[in-house]
């Protein structure tokens, strides 16, 4: 048999460090999240914002988080499960609904620092708005964005929810050329095509499509339902709404404690015996 070095000696296993737990979970990209938390020296302990944006199969998240020695901190955040309270029941992952909860969240954190009235935002979603271009008398709150591990193609959601915080009000650098129908060509040009994305003109588009069929009562039941309640003749017509009642009051309301619940907490939650109650509980048991 060949000589075979032993790579691995006992120097190399003194020598070892152990990753990041949120590294070797793959949850954290460490090299990305130095450079959105450091923050210069001359800055003087201001804390350095981040929107962070994070998806799940059911519901979109918008935090707005800034870092400390002791980890992070959550500074104001927005649910897309909130959208039900202003007659939004169906469709609470899609585009449109991803652009809704940054507008939501976007007019709480400006509200919460007192510059809601100051930065009324954008309400023409076709056209480009920078918060950083209407500058007043104080300036307006900027924020980067984290999209953590995902990736960042063109006409991601990541990028809608990116949208409805720059349309809030809220300064956020960012290009064009990541949302859908951008022309590089004719970049000042209205884009229609991410207006109707906002306004879920596609859900329409399909919605139509399938009318007098039977596919429409099982692919778009629960949408026909949101749309009788809220009383929208539209899909659009319900997102203006919504777009127009975040922008009324975007206060995070507690939801109330149910009346009647599934299951009843008391009865499993096992009560601490003292010795004499163990005890009896042995002697029936022998």
């Amino acid at each position: 048999m060949a000589f075979v070095k032993l790579v691995k000696n006992k120097a190399y296993f003194m020598r070892y460090q152990t990753k990041f737990r949120r590294r070797h979970q793959g949850k954290t990209d460490y090299f990305a999240r130095k450079r959105l938390v450091i923050q210069d020296k001359d800055k003087y302990n201001t804390p350095k914002y981040r929107l962070v944006v994070r998806f799940t199969s059911t519901r979109v998240l918008a935090q707005v988080v800034y870092s400390t020695i002791q980890g992070d901190k959550v500074f104001t955040s927005a649910d897309s499960n909130e959208l039900r309270r202003f007659g939004l029941t169906a469709g609470l992952t899609n585009y449109a609904s991803a652009y809704s909860t940054g507008l939501l969240v976007a007019r709480r954190l400006l509200k919460k620092v007192g510059l809601d009235t100051t930065y009324a935002g954008n309400t023409s979603i076709e056209k480009h708005y920078d918060a950083g271009e209407d500058e007043k008398d104080r300036r307006p709150f900027k924020v980067i964005l984290d999209v953590g591990l995902k990736a960042t193609s063109t006409g991601s959601k990541v990028f809608a929810v990116l949208k409805g915080v720059a349309d809030g009000g809220v300064l956020i650098p960012h290009s064009q050329s990541r949302f859908p129908g951008y022309n590089k060509d004719k970049p000042d040009e209205d884009n229609k095509i991410l207006r109707e994305r906002v306004l879920g003109g596609h859900v329409d588009k399909y919605l139509k499509a399938l009318k007098g069929t039977e596919k429409e009562t099982v692919q778009f039941k629960r949408w026909l339902e949101c749309l009788k309640t809220s009383g929208a003749k539209s899909v659009e017509d319900l997102y203006k709404k919504v777009h127009a009642e975040i922008r009324k009051n975007p206060d995070h309301v507690k939801r109330g404690v149910k009346q009647n619940p599934k299951r009843d907490h008391t009865k499993l939650s096992k009560k601490r015996l003292n010795a004499k109650q163990r005890r009896e509980n042995v002697r029936k048991r022998i």
